[in-house]
């Protein structure tokens, strides 16, 4: 049976710490005008205040001060790079999320508002570090080889960006996996650059490095 790791014992604070080092600064508190926000957002920007490293490129977190109720009773907090997607909150209900594509109805997230934001901050990563590799079609078994030392985070299914996404852990890497025609779509952060070694010798796959 493939090891599952609990999302619930991992900290928003000791994620971003592992890869981005410790805080560079104290917390910068929110205005008293984000009270009504959910709690777990306030933590979120709050933390986020403490690191200089840009935590999210996939998506962008609202300006806590800007997020409003819309007239469908939801307060949009984060959307995606283009904008077609949107995640939002009911101050009735403020431990839920909903998301939603531009102009579709609000669908109720499967996660929890806390383990959501580690969700997000953890897809983050495999995005934003600079130790970064991916493909778009490994085969099976190479697949199977990069996750064999690894351990799958239990998180729930999202949407977004595509629906069946998985992300695994290890000591150094992050790995999320996907499937796409022709094979797997494999995107590999990593710590260190000697973490990548294993995987750039797995010869059924064409790495690429991320430009950014």
């Amino acid at each position: 049976m493939a090891r599952v790791k609990d999302p619930r014992d991992i900290t928003l604070h000791d994620l971003i710490t592992s890869w981005y080092g410790p805080p560079v600064r104290a917390a910068i508190p929110l205005p008293d005008t984000c009270d009504w926000l959910p709690a777990p957002l306030k933590h979120w920007h709050t933390l986020a205040s403490r690191w200089d490293a840009r935590l999210t490129r996939m998506t962008s977190m609202v300006p806590p001060e800007k997020i409003q109720v819309a007239d469908d009773g939801k307060a949009v907090f984060m959307v995606d790079a283009t904008g077609d997607w949107r995640w939002s909150f009911d101050p009735a209900d403020p431990g839920t999320v909903h998301d939603a594509e531009l102009y579709e109805p609000w669908q109720r997230n499967p996660e929890p508002f806390t383990q959501f934001l580690i969700h997000t901050a953890t897809r983050e990563l495999v995005h934003s570090v600079p130790h970064r590799l991916w493909t778009s079609a490994a085969p099976d078994a190479a697949v199977a080889e990069i996750l064999s030392p690894l351990e799958e985070i239990g998180f729930g299914a999202w949407q977004w960006p595509t629906p069946g996404h998985r992300i695994f852990t290890g000591d150094d890497t992050l790995v999320q996996v996907v499937a796409a025609d022709g094979g797997w779509q494999v995107e590999v952060a990593a710590r260190e650059p000697t973490a990548l070694t294993r995987l750039e010798s797995i010869a059924t796959i064409t790495w690429h490095r991320p430009t950014r």
